[in-house]
């Protein structure tokens, strides 16, 4: 059935043909925020229908910043922890992993709170939120990597983090990649039972700690927006990822009830000089080549280094290259299978922060 009246043009009068599913397909597939926002002015029945959105994905904008308190104060952290980590490891790191009083995100989630735009979304399944820039691209650049990817899975607290890092990172010419390839393969025992020396131990440290305070400030922007919004006891999934695509933050249904259950309103509400999530005590399994090929990716990497992380009451890291965190994304899932081939590993154990 049509709704179209002479007051409305050709264009809207066919949206108007549309069935109600229909449009909630599209808009589910739309499923921008700012995009939806649009649609609530366009009619009447936009409005009625878009609040049906189940599916919804949130780039939020950085903050004007005057200054760089924030980003200076994480990397003068990691540099002051790994020049004393060695010589008094416990009461160095606790000291400095504090934050600062005057350390604030560098993001407008304006839209998430109480509020915002998000709280008419009653009906959300999937929230993807996509972080600016900012911030992101300084992680593995600033801290000798030239490739720097991770992906974390929490509950109430971190399950299991994977990164996977390079000091160099570059696309292999097509002519000759399958001879190298081949007489690589050669050298592969060799390379396996190459040692890290202490500065390159060193800086795979500094890595880890990088992508753990990345992924417990983004459960703590999580663990904000579901005390803000109660109202969504529907959502299921929710991502938090950034425009750099360096790191991917990732709850499901099982996970984000834990985590509604360990939430306390007021406690969330007087944490707010924190601004991350405790990271607790974990158990961490490093791999290391000093050059790995990914022929399906079509890249070469120079030392490459991949890191399981678990927290300690989880036991010791298994080799397992199906965990479900690795996914389909090339090429940090081919560096993943082919480096949990490696026979040769480290382990350690990173006390809580």
């Amino acid at each position: 059935m049509c709704y179209k009246t002479h007051e409305e043009d050709d264009d809207l009068a066919y949206f108007d043909c549309l069935p109600d599913a229909l449009l909630l397909l599209i808009f589910n597939k739309l499923h921008d925020l700012k995009s939806l926002t649009y649609c609530l002015s366009v009619s009447k029945r936009f409005r009625s229908l878009v609040p049906f959105t189940d599916t919804i994905f949130i780039s939020i904008p950085p903050l004007p910043k005057p200054s760089n308190t924030a980003a200076s104060y994480i990397n003068n952290t990691l540099r002051q922890v790994f020049h004393n980590l060695f010589l008094k490891p416990v009461r160095c790191f606790h000291r400095l992993m504090a934050s600062p009083k005057s350390t604030t995100m560098s993001f407008d989630i304006s839209c998430c709170h109480s509020n915002g735009v998000l709280r008419i979304f009653k009906e959300m399944k999937s929230l993807h939120l996509e972080l600016p820039l900012h911030g992101a691209g300084e992680l593995g650049s600033s801290n000798g990597a030239t490739f720097l990817q991770w992906k974390a899975d929490f509950g109430s607290n971190l399950r299991t983090c994977i990164i996977v890092g390079a000091t160099s990172f570059q696309k292999c010419n097509t002519f000759s990649s399958s001879a190298i390839f081949s007489q690589r393969k050669e050298d592969r025992v060799f390379m396996e039972e190459t040692v890290l020396n202490d500065d390159e131990l060193k800086l795979r440290v500094i890595w880890t700690i990088s992508c753990l305070i990345a992924a417990s400030t983004r459960q703590y922007l999580l663990k904000q927006i579901l005390a803000d919004n109660p109202n969504i006891p529907m959502l299921e999934r929710v991502v938090i990822s950034d425009a750099n695509k360096q790191g991917m933050f990732s709850m499901g249904k099982e996970e984000l009830a834990e985590m509604r259950n360990s939430i306390d309103t007021k406690q969330e509400a007087s944490s707010s000089s924190m601004e991350r999530s405790p990271v607790p005590e974990v158990n961490v399994k490093l791999w290391y080549l000093p050059m790995l090929d990914l022929p399906d990716s079509g890249y070469v990497m120079k030392g490459a280094t991949l890191i399981l992380i678990r927290p300690v009451v989880d036991g010791m890291i298994e080799n397992n290259s199906d965990d479900p965190l690795v996914g389909d994304e090339k090429p940090f899932s081919e560096a993943v299978r082919e480096m949990i081939k490696v026979k040769k590993s480290y382990l350690m154990t990173m006390s809580s922060f």
